[in-house]
């Protein structure tokens, strides 16, 4: 009977060691490696603008075989047949993130879940192409990549309120300039009115000097 439950014991261990040396049906060190694949799969994009809206085309290059990605924008499946030479193209998101993510494509563990891979792209202003941003290029609002949540009348509100500052910039702009010159003006005029008593003054004061050096020179003979 011992012997029995002995035997028993080896049985569930080394079914035990067997599972603990693999997920999902594929050994541990294949899991490895292919999360070390898909770390090196590389994700850029680039733009258009249709109808004042941004659309970005996602380049995705590095794929290997033995995965396959669902997107999560519209929940399609790339494997990578869809690829050429590991490279495929993605166009026309019309949304600023999501997400790929990457599942075995291997017989002995076929969709058993690896890594996510993000993606994210920056907000388009649908003002920034308008007249009236043209107007006022330096405007925070009017850059091309920012995030405006304002209506049209909000939007405007926000740029009048925003040239009533230049306005108010200007205008101490002006009277900083127009104080500088007054001043440099009563300066030169107080000068020309003065300048008899300007050469006086002068004229004595070296004539002081010429006088102090011409004794301290006798004295010295």
């Amino acid at each position: 009977m011992k012997k029995k439950i002995f035997i028993a014991l080896l049985l569930i261990l080394s079914v035990a060691k067997v599972e603990a040396l693999t997920y999902g049906g594929c050994e541990y060190k294949t899991i490895s490696r292919m999360r070390s694949l898909i770390s090196n799969i590389n994700i850029s994009y680039d733009y258009k603008i249709v109808n004042n809206k941004a659309y970005f085309d996602v380049t995705i290059t590095n794929l290997f075989p033995d995965v396959y990605f669902v997107d999560s924008y519209d929940r399609k499946k790339y494997t990578y047949s869809d690829a050429n030479n590991g490279e495929m193209v993605i166009k026309n998101y019309p949304i600023n993130s999501g997400s790929y993510k990457f599942y075995s494509n291997l017989s002995d563990c076929y969709g058993v879940s690896l890594a996510t891979k993000y993606y994210k792209f920056p907000s388009y202003n649908i003002y920034y192409d308008s007249d009236t941003c043209k107007e006022i290029p330096n405007f925070s609002l009017c850059q091309k990549w920012v995030s405006v949540n304002y209506s049209s009348s909000e939007f405007a509100k926000l740029v009048e309120d925003y040239k009533d500052g230049l306005k108010e910039d200007i205008k101490e702009e002006e009277k900083k300039i127009q104080y500088e010159k007054t001043s440099l003006d009563e300066l030169v005029n107080f000068y020309i009115n003065n300048y008899y008593y300007f050469l006086t003054a002068i004229i004595v004061v070296c004539l002081a000097i010429m006088i102090i050096t011409r004794r301290k020179n006798r004295f010295k003979l």
